[in-house]
């Protein structure tokens, strides 16, 4: 391994564990994706010269975190009518699929979770495949056989 090779890999290594501790610091906030990319780098090293790998990788997990904010119930208010009738909460989120329920209404985060895995899949495949397209456009052309 050249010093060259050495220095990108103790980047990438710092990078990771970087990623992970801060991912690790505030997973209730801003921290679970970037703990998701730390992983998923860690998880991808041993592949990461292969075409498209870690672009795939990166989309896969921006891809997840935009799917689940799009579908996750951002932000709720209750209201109190009677006391035969109860409560009755309602939530919403960025693209206004509208959650309601009454009582102590908690919604699921299960369709945020499908969303988010199904926009990670389709950008992961998307990704790859525009890198395999770019790479085979660069790719020196076969040589005649005489």
């Amino acid at each position: 391994m050249g010093t060259h090779d050495r220095a990108g890999a103790v980047a990438y290594w710092a990078s990771v564990v970087f990623l992970i501790v801060f991912g690790f610091l505030g997973p209730l906030s801003i921290g679970l994706p970037f703990l998701l990319l730390g992983i998923t780098l860690a998880i991808m090293w041993p592949h990461r010269r292969a075409t498209g790998v870690i672009a795939s990788g990166v989309a896969a997990i921006a891809g997840f975190t935009l799917g689940y904010i799009l579908v996750a119930p951002l932000s709720c208010s209750a209201t109190a009518r009677s006391i035969r009738s109860g409560s009755h909460t309602v939530c919403s989120n960025i693209l206004g699929i509208n959650y309601s329920g009454t009582g102590l209404y908690n919604p699921s985060l299960f369709p945020a979770l499908i969303a988010g895995i199904v926009v990670a899949v389709i950008t992961s495949i998307g990704t790859w495949w525009f890198a395999h397209r770019i790479a085979s456009r660069h790719a020196a052309p076969d040589p005649i056989p005489s």
